[in-house]
């Protein structure tokens, strides 16, 4: 199987756009420290794929504009219609901040709510493409060991802080085969102090779950 520079992240950011879907529909915006504490979420998200979306441009789109200029500029411009669609929220979250009074909170509250599951039906098909077609071009053009290499570039790019959070959802989208795999990828490229992080984050998230995880990758100590 070829190598996938789209799967986990991707994973993290499904997780990221489900859960945050719930919050939103549970809201209930007349509740101004409670439409608050969502609204600061959902800026949150919109950082990230924005971040996201830049960083897939950056390091694969515009490289493959020598090679496949068509499917380059497709993918740009389905980041261009994602940034749209995250402006129209952008522009409903300062409206709701300076709204007048319980009625005009919950209206927008509302559009809202509609507003984002546009932004998620758009990114859920979007992400797919990425892994089908995006990647079939690149595996056509590049050896798994370019692509590792340039995704790794990007990961390097991205600030620590951020980093943090793309690997918080992560955690929370993948299943146990992949998290294996990821722990010992780790455990060879990684910094020692964040392998350790990671893995602390990942065992306290999983709770119970981990067990496996802890068996694959430590099996003399489960005796």
């Amino acid at each position: 199987m070829r190598h996938n520079s789209f799967n986990q992240v991707h994973k993290g950011l499904r997780a990221l756009l489900f859960e945050t879907a719930i919050k939103i529909q549970q809201c209930n915006f007349a509740d101004t420290p409670a439409g608050e504490k969502v609204l600061q979420e959902l800026e949150q998200v919109l950082l990230l794929f924005e971040s996201h979306a830049h960083n897939e441009d950056h390091f694969f789109n515009e490289p493959l504009e020598e090679v496949n200029k068509e499917v380059a500029r497709l993918f740009e411009k389905e980041h261009e219609e994602d940034h749209r669609l995250a402006l129209v929220l952008e522009t409903l979250i300062k409206a709701w901040r300076k709204a007048n009074g319980r009625e005009e909170r919950l209206t927008i509250g509302q559009q809202m709510m509609y507003a984002f599951h546009e932004f998620i039906a758009f990114n859920l098909n979007h992400m797919n493409k990425e892994e089908t077609l995006l990647n079939q071009v690149l595996w056509e053009t590049y050896t798994d060991d370019q692509i590792r290499a340039t995704e790794q570039q990007l990961v390097q790019s991205i600030a620590p802080d951020k980093m943090i959070q793309y690997a918080q959802w992560m955690i929370r989208g993948i299943n146990a085969g992949e998290m294996i795999h990821w722990m010992r990828e780790l455990a060879v490229s990684a910094p020692k102090p964040v392998y350790d992080q990671l893995y602390a984050m990942a065992r306290e998230e999983w709770g119970t779950r981990w067990k496996e995880v802890e068996e694959a990758l430590h099996p003399q100590a489960i005796l």
